[in-house]
């Protein structure tokens, strides 16, 4: 997967000129078109359905799925979405989720990244990436459930639809392991006898180049810490909106109607005789881990940087876990159980350890992204908080940051909570109001598919002489 690759601003300028991807299609698509101006905004997105190419934007469409263009390539950035729902009778779509799969077949993106296998992040892949030719990119692991997600879909009598097949064939999806099967976080190489004697490494992807230079490496997937004494704690106030579903008060005597009441689900229900035309089940197999494949919690870290003026460059991480203590299920990490257990765990504890610090160690490498797409949300807030995204932050050191997973695990509408306890947390850590990246929490369902629109161009992303050393080095092996 590596490709070495230099590109300056004449000809990120000559890429500007270039229709790219599905959109170069001479003859209009009015799905194509219908899709793209639904997730990237009319105004960025011609007649031909292409998006502008000197922009990169993000649309959220729930948790932590966006559907993003690159100097007008379309990717995907996980391919969840969060309670979706048959369109609704009538000419008021009263859904609280607007979209649907296939919205994302219709915005034919070229790719999708997974950042790890768990159904709110992986549900749909499969089935888009069949529809599309869209190139899947995940853990080795999750790839193996995507084959599985295809053989069940072909598999699906379906009858509720007339029969028809889910699916257009059976043949494997191209789905791309991006880090080795069974490997330790960051492919760590320290050993129980040498923890402290490894080194850590990134992965190069070459799905955008020469456009676009992506890096990735193995992670750790949120998870409980013990208590960490260096920090006071302010309880989490996960709550969601009760407006949303509708809710009925005593005292005092309060109706909140359902601003979004529940409607018909996409997805069948396991009684077939209760399955009604228009569902389908895309979601992935066993949430992510079916039997023999625990695939599901295996995280994957990803950094692009798009290649021109100013280098814009982002990250997207969709779950941020315990690296201090080395706490997880990959390779080298320790559970709760065995880190509590110092006398019976003493090397894995230290080689979990070092695994963790090697991690931060290549996010210090890196170059800082200019936007951080990351996780707020974590298994364990109730003992720490937001504290394993704020050291990520402490090391990547992102101008903008936007909160995500706050559909999922997150109550509806709780972002607000979420983004203060983060900055209630930040302050306790110790961590600097100075050094804060700036917070743009999005608010379910509001922002939904409200296009975020950056200039690469702008001087605000103007980068120093570290950053061009940190790029090379980075994109350049």
């Amino acid at each position: 997967m590596n490709r070495k690759t230099v590109l300056g601003a004449a000809v990120w300028a000559a890429l500007c000129g270039m229709s790219l991807g599905a959109a170069a299609n001479d003859d209009a698509d009015p799905k194509l078109i219908a899709a793209r101006q639904k997730f990237f905004g009319i105004e960025n997105v011609d007649s031909k359905g292409r998006v502008k190419k000197d922009k990169v934007i993000f649309s959220w469409a729930t948790n932590t799925t966006y559907v993003a263009s690159l100097g007008g390539r379309v990717i995907l950035l996980d391919s969840y979405i969060n309670k979706p729902e048959l369109p609704t009778a009538g000419s008021l779509d009263v859904r609280r989720t607007k979209v649907l799969p296939q919205d994302f077949i219709d915005a034919q993106p070229e790719a999708i990244f997974l950042g790890h296998g768990h159904g709110d992040h992986a549900d749909n892949a499969a089935y888009v990436a069949k529809w599309t030719g869209a190139t899947i990119y995940a853990s080795p692991e999750t790839c193996q459930v995507m084959q599985l997600d295809v053989a069940r879909m072909f598999a699906d009598p379906n009858l509720h639809n007339g029969g028809v097949r889910m699916i257009p064939d059976d043949k494997p999806v191209n789905c791309v392991g991006v880090v080795p099967a069974g490997s330790q976080p960051g492919e760590y190489s320290g050993t129980l006898a040498n923890p402290a004697g490894g080194t850590a490494r990134v992965r190069r992807i070459d799905q955008l180049d020469p456009h676009v230079c992506i890096v990735a490496f193995k992670f750790i997937h949120s998870g409980t810490a013990p208590v960490d004494t260096s920090f006071s704690h302010t309880p989490l106030n996960n709550l969601g909106d009760p407006r949303y579903d509708g809710r009925v008060f005593t005292t005092p005597a309060v109706t909140y109607p359902a601003m979004f009441p529940t409607g018909m689900p996409f997805t069948p229900p396991n009684n077939a005789a209760l399955r009604v035309p228009g569902q389908l089940n895309t979601t992935t197999s066993g949430f992510g881990s079916p039997p023999g494949i625990p695939a599901g919690a295996i995280e994957i870290f990803y950094h692009f940087v798009l290649r021109g003026k100013n280098n814009f460059s982002f990250t997207w991480l969709n779950s941020a876990g315990p690296a201090t203590e080395g706490i997880g299920s990959d390779p080298g990490l320790v559970s709760l159980a065995q880190y509590n257990d110092p006398v019976n765990n003493g090397p894995q504890i230290a080689l979990a350890r070092e695994i963790g610090a090697s991690l931060y160690g290549l996010m210090d490498r890196l170059p800082s992204p200019d936007v951080l797409l990351g996780s707020i949300v974590s298994l364990g807030a109730t003992n720490n908080q937001q504290r394993d995204i704020i050291k990520v932050i402490q090391h990547l050191k992102p101008r903008v940051y936007y909160p995500g997973h706050t559909t999922d695990v997150a109550q509806p509408g709780s972002a607000m909570y979420h983004s203060i306890n983060w900055k209630q947390t930040a302050s306790n850590m110790g961590f600097a109001q100075s050094e804060w990246p700036e917070l743009r929490t999005q608010i379910d369902p509001n922002d939904f598919f409200v296009p975020q629109v950056f200039d690469p161009a702008d001087e605000r992303w103007e980068k120093s002489h570290e950053f061009e050393r940190r790029m090379d080095a980075a994109c350049h092996h």
